[in-house]
């Protein structure tokens, strides 16, 4: 790993990332029991109480994750947000109604109304836990982008090779190993947004709320752990495909980097192409397993706010692995890596300012 301008930002927003999944995961975790834990009333209305005064801040991290990107990675932000337009629209919508649900369910004491917000609140926190886990893993699993540079186009940059409806289709076709690890990688992350709400719930309720709470956590430690290590498994067996070895210049790899990614170029295929940093790698999923087992220890002794370091810490684990993983890329190419956005291609480097200076004046 090159420690340089590049790098630095690929960093800065992975902490962003990071820190958006701690402090937004709990509230979606929340939303998403508040849809069927809660008996009454008067416990629904202590839910949206543990969240109320935080809930609506910590989409910042988001918004600011976003801002980086564009600002690093201009290529990053354009191709992800025309691959995965569709399924930003749904999220979008969805925390629409979400933030609607919290401000306007208790401005009428009708149930037919508070009816209406609740499913809004619950279906406002399922969908983008959901789909946040499913673009992460269609990222990592290779988005079928293709750099028009290489067929003599300068000017398009990079261009999804899809159209509606099998672009949004695809993100969860099983039978596509980009949309399969999408799917896989968004069902682990939907039980984790549980686990990390569960621990909330503890930290802030008590009562019987926050024991039916702990059983759902009991109930789904386990599984979150077979599904991280599904997905780590599949991770190591991912691999991409070579167009033509003549373009892998177009990524714009730095001659260690490029040296270092040659022993898993076997033929016209890039092996364990996730795995390049595998000791490491291993260290952080035992990490995440370790926190999982001490999760389910706290939970089991009330203790919410050491369950929630346990969630916290298996958020920054994951997506440090994911980050290694992909790291000098930015978005593979199920197409051919050579197609694929890394950190240099199109970054904020010297000579890509340059470049998009040049592209600038061209139009």
């Amino acid at each position: 790993m090159n420690f340089d301008l590049q790098t630095i930002w690929f960093l800065l927003v992975g902490v962003l990332l990071i820190a958006y999944l701690i402090t937004d995961g709990f509230d979606f975790g929340v939303g998403i029991l508040y849809g069927f834990l809660p008996k009454t009333d008067i416990e629904k209305r202590v839910l949206l109480n543990s969240v109320g005064p935080v809930w609506d801040g910590y989409e910042v991290w988001l918004i600011t994750a976003g801002a980086a990107s564009f600002a690093a990675f201009p290529e990053l932000y354009a191709a992800l947000f025309s691959s995965f337009y569709v399924a930003l629209f749904v999220v979008l919508v969805a925390l629409i109604f979400r933030a609607c649900a919290f401000e306007f369910r208790s401005k009428e004491e009708s149930p037919t109304w508070r009816n209406i917000w609740d499913k809004a609140l619950f279906f406002g926190s399922a969908i983008p836990a959901l789909l946040v886990g499913v673009a992460i893993g269609n990222v990592l699993g290779g988005v079928p982008i293709i750099n028009s540079a290489i067929h003599g186009d300068n000017l398009s940059g990079f261009v999804y090779a899809e159209k509606f409806p099998i672009s949004f289709l695809n993100l969860i076709n099983p039978f596509t190993q980009h949309g399969f690890y999408g799917l896989l990688v968004g069902i682990a992350g939907f039980v984790f947004f549980i686990l990390h709400g569960v621990s909330w719930i503890l930290w802030k309720v008590e009562g019987d709320l926050a024991e039916r709470a702990k059983q759902v956590a009991k109930k789904l430690v386990f599984p979150f752990i077979v599904l991280f290590i599904l997905c780590s498994v599949v991770a190591y067996f991912i691999t991409f495909k070579i167009g033509n070895p003549a373009y892998l210049k177009y990524l714009g790899l730095p001659e260690n980097l490029f040296e270092a990614l040659k022993p898993y170029i076997q033929g016209t295929e890039v092996k364990h192409a996730l795995f390049r940093y595998p000791v490491l790698q291993f260290i952080l999923i035992a990490l995440s397993i370790i926190m999982a087992l001490l999760y389910l220890k706290n939970i089991n002794n009330n203790n919410g706010k050491g369950a929630f370091l346990n969630t916290a810490l298996i958020a920054a684990f994951g997506t440090l692995t994911g980050a290694l993983g992909a790291y000098p890329f930015l978005v593979p190419s199920s197409i051919g890596i050579e197609h694929s956005i890394t950190v240099y291609n199109f970054g904020i480097g010297k000579d890509n300012i340059q470049d998009h200076k040049k592209k600038r004046d061209c139009l």
